[in-house]
């Protein structure tokens, strides 16, 4: 089905939100890279598939120098030469030990801020280790074709498990890497402060504690631990400007979050959900979806001219509805906005900005996946 033809049959809400989106794309056609989308104030963009038949891409970083680092979460870390369409895959390293089943396996990467003088890349595996099933934070030093392990940052930490096991990795503004950690189904262990699971974790690149860590309630002294009551936390972002980290996470039935990440806050789950926490000693999210579910997952800030008037917006991932939404953000509101790319590449799992102001997305429908970047022009 094309884009103009889901106009008539997009759920209301979609629907509403899209309508002058798509009269544009309809009334341009589609181009040989996809599908030319352009609204009022906003910039024109273009998608275009870039990389195709990638097992379950979970995530992809970019170095200095152009080239792109990917995930697939049966295990494998891919560098290409670069972004551009049928880049070369230039080096290839198969994580060992990977357990993956249903949504955990090899996820998130981040590459260290120091990257070009230290060649450190840093991935999240779901892996067998004298027996456990853990998810492990790994650093590997990467070379101009190949990566080599280099040590652990996290190895006896979070209880790994098949569903919401969600670690996504980012350096913040501080040059510590923040750690998205799901509750592996236990909804017990977000409260619990001795766990790893259902947890924001802020660590040092060599996997020391960052002495300015928060303490929680109960604990001697810092740890990894920055705030607590996340349920399936997948999105991370630095807000341009403010260094104010922004955290996704999905709901159960309802109430996705959107979370503004401060020190030692407890984020509510199992015992709260959506707002109308604070009378508990609980933090409240910025934004719900309320009664429904999207399954949101990765998520980016974009800053540049080129994005016109959505400089500065949120772009957060979804696989259940299988869209891209853009949220415009003023200081800590959240203000939803378009619904992009309905249905059009299945479930999206990550959302980056690349070195050249484009969005780089990766598609998670399990088979034939995709990278897609989306540019404006």
């Amino acid at each position: 089905m094309t884009q103009c033809g889901m106009v008539s049959v997009m759920r209301p809400l979609g629907r509403a939100l899209l309508f002058g989106v798509l009269l544009a794309a309809c009334a341009s056609g589609r181009g040989s890279t996809g599908t030319m989308i352009d609204t009022a104030g906003a910039p024109t963009l273009v998608d275009t598939v870039i990389q195709s038949g990638l097992s379950v891409p979970w995530d992809i970083a970019f170095a200095p120098d152009g080239r792109m680092f990917m995930t697939e979460r049966m295990g494998s870390i891919v560098m290409f030469e670069s972004a551009k369409p049928n880049a070369k895959r230039i080096g290839f390293m198969k994580v060992p030990d990977v357990h993956s089943m249903g949504e955990a396996g090899l996820m998130g990467i981040a590459l260290d801020p120091d990257f070009a003088t230290n060649g450190f890349l840093y991935v999240c595996a779901s892996r067998m280790d004298n027996g456990d099933w853990r998810n492990q934070i790994l650093r590997y030093k990467a070379g101009a074709d190949s990566m080599a392990f280099d040590s652990y940052v996290i190895r006896n930490g979070p209880q790994a498990a098949a569903i919401h096991d969600g670690c996504r990795l980012r350096f913040g503004p501080d040059a510590k890497l923040w750690v998205t950690m799901g509750e592996n189904g236990n909804g017990r262990l977000a409260q619990d402060p001795s766990s790893l699971n259902g947890k924001i974790l802020r660590v040092n690149g060599d996997g020391t504690v960052p002495s300015d860590n928060p303490i929680l309630p109960g604990a001697a002294g810092p740890t990894y631990v920055y705030s607590m009551g996340h349920r399936n936390p997948q999105g991370l972002a630095t807000q341009p400007g403010t260094g104010v980290i922004f955290e996704v996470e999905h709901g159960a039935t309802t109430n996705d979050e959107i979370n503004v990440l401060a020190p030692g806050n407890n984020y509510g789950w199992p015992d709260q959900e959506g707002f109308g926490g604070m009378a508990k000693g609980f933090t409240d999210p910025i934004w719900t979806s309320g009664a429904v579910t999207y399954a949101t997952s990765g998520a980016t800030f974009v800053t540049g001219d080129q994005w016109g008037a959505w400089a500065g917006s949120l772009f957060v991932a979804t696989l259940k509805e299988q869209d891209l939404r853009r949220f415009a953000v003023n200081g800590t509101t959240v203000v939803p906005k378009e619904v992009l790319y309905d249905q059009k590449y299945g479930r999206l799992r990550s959302v980056v900005q690349g070195p050249d102001g484009a969005l780089y997305v990766t598609t998670s429908n399990g088979s034939g996946d995709r990278i897609i970047r989306i540019a404006p022009q």
